[in-house]
């Protein structure tokens, strides 16, 4: 299937550009040759590429047989805190209500929270076997590796201390990943909008989560290559992390960790129906600095790991690594290409926002389609109710989500080519 959405990609590539020659000239009159290949390559045909790579990846990915296991593993869960207070007892709650009959231990590790975090913890009635961990604040890296070294079970599960877990959510992750390829080290859980009422951009982010993300996820988890096994919810087996030294204290300790794993040879998966419901940014402002923070781990992540110099690493990782490449080049081709082509358009000149550039919305909205088609028959399985979400949300996701957080992201990559100084 990997070949075939390849070559179906390249085909419609191919056709792409002899299609757009002719705008490529009428540009180049305007804007010069450079400018005119530039933003043709990274609006329209890099785009267009990824599209139908991912639709022909998932309309065809065969369903694979469900398999149970009699015994279910002990597992224990990092939950790296700081400044938790209001959400951290939830955290834990959700935990106990899982349905599952292995053992789950919990380590609670406090990164020197200041707001009342660690008092909260000890002054709850809590099991046996949750246990609490102090430590300076350090960052979420040496958190997690403080908890890790204190895993006697041979798999690790890691949640942020806003997540909510489904009350399958364990059962279906660790089943995911202990009916997995030996080779396999680590299942990323499928993430959703927590505070998804709370505003206009958490309402936007929850089309994100459920559509972009969920969709990147399911693509990348069918060739045993998901790129981020983030560290909201994710499950790992405990001795390969301690093998590879634990999270490296970073921005994108989740990405640099997973690409870790991937280069030496392991794979990752996704487990679809292991749901965790997480809180998102409710501001724009926080939203912009959230995903400056992803863009510098992208970055982080190909200078740390060494990806086309590894030769234990998979053609189809490689290849999805290859892929994020362009996204810095198609974030600053948005902030040319949209303001321009709303001045051309005000001077009568559709040059830029023709029915060539706007075909790339029909395209993703037929992926859009298909993604919450296979969304909806995963909730189906797992008695999960298909929550209501904006309409008017939606419209602005389609059509100005990208444009709105392409100068934060090339902030961040920016950001990290300079080495400038990383926070938490």
């Amino acid at each position: 299937m990997f070949l075939i959405s390849i070559m179906c990609a390249s085909l419609c590539l191919i056709g792409s550009i002899c299609i757009n020659i002719n705008w490529i000239n009428d540009i180049a009159c305007y804007l010069g040759y450079f400018l005119a290949i530039y933003l043709v390559t990274f609006i329209a045909l890099i785009p267009g590429f990824n599209y139908v790579f991912t639709f022909i990846s998932l309309l065809f990915n065969k369903k694979k047989k469900k398999i149970c296991s009699k015994n279910e593993e002990d597992v224990t869960v990092l939950i790296p805190v700081y400044n938790a207070k209001k959400s951290i007892k939830e955290t834990i709650e959700s935990i106990k209500k899982q349905k599952y009959c292995g053992n789950i231990y919990i380590n609670v590790i406090d990164d020197g929270s200041t707001d009342g975090t660690l008092e909260l913890l000890k002054s709850m009635d809590l099991d046996s076997n949750i246990r609490i961990i102090e430590t300076e604040h350090k960052g979420k890296a040496e958190s997690l590796n403080k908890g890790l070294k204190e895993v006697k079970t041979d798999y690790t599960i890691t949640i942020d201390g806003d997540t909510i877990l489904h009350p399958l959510a364990v059962r279906n992750i660790m089943n995911k990943l202990t009916n997995s390829d030996n080779k396999t080290a680590a299942t990323a859980g499928c993430l959703f909008v927590k505070n998804n009422k709370r505003s206009f951009i958490t309402k936007l982010q929850e089309w994100d989560y459920s559509l972009g993300i969920f969709g990147v996820k399911l693509v990348q988890g069918n060739y045993n290559s998901t790129l981020v096994a983030q560290g909201a919810f994710s499950a790992y087996k405990t001795k390969i992390l301690k093998e590879i030294g634990g999270w490296e204290k970073c921005v994108g300790e989740d990405i640099v960790l997973t690409w870790q794993l991937l280069s030496n040879g392991y794979e990752t998966n996704f487990a679809k129906n292991a749901i965790a419901y997480t809180e998102v940014p409710e501001k724009f402002r926080d939203l912009g600095k959230q995903r400056k923070r992803w863009a510098r781990g992208m970055i982080e992540a190909f200078k740390k790991v060494k990806v086309f110099k590894s030769k234990k690493i998979s053609i189809k990782s490689r290849f999805l690594m290859f892929l994020n490449i362009f996204f810095p080049f198609i974030d600053l081709a948005l902030l040319i290409f949209v303001p321009l082509g709303l001045i051309f358009l005000a001077f009568g000149n559709p040059l830029l926002i023709s029915w060539i550039s706007l075909l790339v919305i029909p395209f993703g909205l037929l992926l859009c389609l298909l993604i919450e088609i296979k969304r909806k028959n995963m909730l189906k399985e797992i008695d999960c109710k298909l929550e209501k979400r904006s309409i008017l949300a939606f419209i602005v996701y389609v059509l100005l989500y990208a444009f709105i957080l392409a100068p934060y992201c090339l902030m961040g990559y920016i950001s990290e080519l300079m080495n400038l100084k990383k926070e938490w």
